[in-house]
């Protein structure tokens, strides 16, 4: 039960990343044969990674918190 709880929240979480991600600054562009590629200088902002870390975190003390109960000395 425990192992199928974290593969939901697993999914779950990454599905909710992707959904709440801003959308992709374009990669890489102005490819030219032997020659450096040049990337966007667009990065992840603080903001998307705390909000990212916090899902994550979410995720993890859903797991723990279900867990616990389920495995818990009913005394």
């Amino acid at each position: 039960m425990s192992v199928a709880l974290a593969a939901v929240l697993l999914v779950v979480a990454a599905g909710l990343n992707r959904l709440l991600d801003s959308p992709p600054s374009g990669g890489w562009f102005m490819y030219t044969p032997n020659a450096e590629p040049i990337f966007s200088s667009e990065s992840w902002s603080n903001a998307e990674l705390l909000r990212e870390g916090a899902v994550w975190l979410a995720a993890v003390a859903i797991w723990f918190g279900v867990t616990w109960w389920l495995f818990r000395d009913p005394d």
